[in-house]
């Protein structure tokens, strides 16, 4: 095939199954993707040729669009996609911006007419088409099963692009750090002293998001509010259970399962910076509170199935079993809530799972705890 370089076809498929799946799977038009530029879509990549054109037998869900650019010396840029939820048989057309280097919705005349010519023709467009990689099918649904047409609407920025980092506006001349302040007419040594003891911050330019360049995530309830006093400062801090339920009030389970799965494929397919801090800080708060377990029994049976997949995903650096790794503390933190609460199996599952894949060990898990393991069994 002629559009790609690199690309497995899979071989192993037989021509009624692939008929099959170019008849009902959806199709991603792409026009004007420099050869040699990267691209990928859900947790596949390669470098397309002069011929790509796209991407065809596309199943049914969310997926991860990205591209990136290609330096003169071989180094690539940071990756730049969107998130769209495909429908079975779907086209979506998207073309190459030059100056932005960055995939874009296409502007026809009339679009509905560009879809038709374009579905009348897709026999002949065939060979410029790469196959979507069904190898990894599987993986991916079990990182994206939740996430719903509307997850992807609800939570993605407004200008429907997602990068590793979210876009800044400069600051204003009046938000500048000035050097010409009163500091500046002390002696040398003495500045040194006073800057040592003001905040480093006050001295960096006010940076904002530019608006509708962000993931639009869930404000997190803080874990205590303002105006608690000094006992409920310890109680809120021991438990997270009231942060936790403002969180999940009114049903919210299903949605705040498909945010989390959603901002963690942000990060796996996007490297979003972004993502992986809002997913990073649930991690957080989930983790710190046993009576939370207790009354969300299946939510957190289902959170501890999902983390099984998302674990061993993340950067080398965060699956270092270590003191200082906090993801590790709040899983084993985690864990030691779920055994409490009586969600055993789900709790024993991921533990063995996190042993098999990134060579965990939580040992004198109930050290803190005289009672060793819990009798409290798996209520359905």
């Amino acid at each position: 095939m002629e559009a790609i370089s690199g690309v497995s076809l899979m071989a192993s498929m037989s021509p009624d199954t692939a008929l099959k799946l170019f008849e009902n799977g959806a199709v991603l038009i792409i026009a004007g993707v420099p050869p040699g530029t990267e691209f990928g879509i859900d947790q596949w990549s390669f470098v397309v040729g002069e011929n790509f054109r796209g991407v065809k037998m596309i199943p049914e869900g969310v997926h991860f669009v990205y591209c990136a650019s290609q330096g003169p010396y071989g180094d690539a840029a940071p990756r730049v996609g969107f998130v769209h939820f495909f429908r079975r048989g779907e086209i979506i057309v998207r073309e190459w911006d030059n100056e932005r280097e960055e995939l874009k919705p296409r502007i026809h005349d009339d679009v509905e007419e560009e879809l038709c010519r374009i579905r009348e023709n897709l026999k002949n467009l065939d060979r410029y088409l790469a196959p979507y990689d069904y190898d990894g099918l599987v993986k991916w649904r079990k990182l994206t099963g939740n996430i719903t047409a509307e997850t992807v609407q609800r939570h993605s920025p407004e200008c429907g692009v997602i990068r590793n980092t979210v876009e800044l506006m400069s600051c204003s001349d009046e938000e500048r750090p000035r050097g010409d302040s009163p500091l500046s007419t002390v002696n040398s040594s003495r500045l040194s002293k006073i800057r040592s003891l003001m905040n480093e911050e006050e001295l960096l330019p006010n940076l904002k998001t530019l608006p509708g360049s962000a993931p639009r995530f869930t404000t997190l309830p803080p874990r205590c509010p303002k105006d608690a006093s000094p006992a409920e400062i310890s109680q809120h801090h021991m438990d997270s259970i009231a942060a936790i339920d403002q969180l999940l009030q009114d049903g919210r389970e299903e949605a705040v399962f498909a945010e989390i799965q959603f901002s963690f494929v942000l990060f796996l397919s996007g490297h979003s910076v972004e993502s992986l801090n809002h997913w990073r800080k649930i991690l957080l708060l989930l983790s710190n509170s046993e009576k939370a377990v207790e009354e969300y029994r299946g939510f957190f049976r289902n959170y501890l199935t999902a983390l099984q997949y998302q674990l061993p995903e993340l950067p080398v650096e965060l699956m270092e079993q270590t003191e200082s790794n906090t993801v590790y503390l709040d899983v084993r933190r985690l864990l030691l809530n779920s055994y409490h609460a009586g969600i055993t199996a789900a709790a024993q599952s991921l533990e063995k799972s996190l042993k098999g894949t990134l060579l965990w060990r939580f040992e004198n898990l109930f050290e803190e705890d005289p009672e060793d393991l819990p009798t409290v069994v798996d209520v359905e």
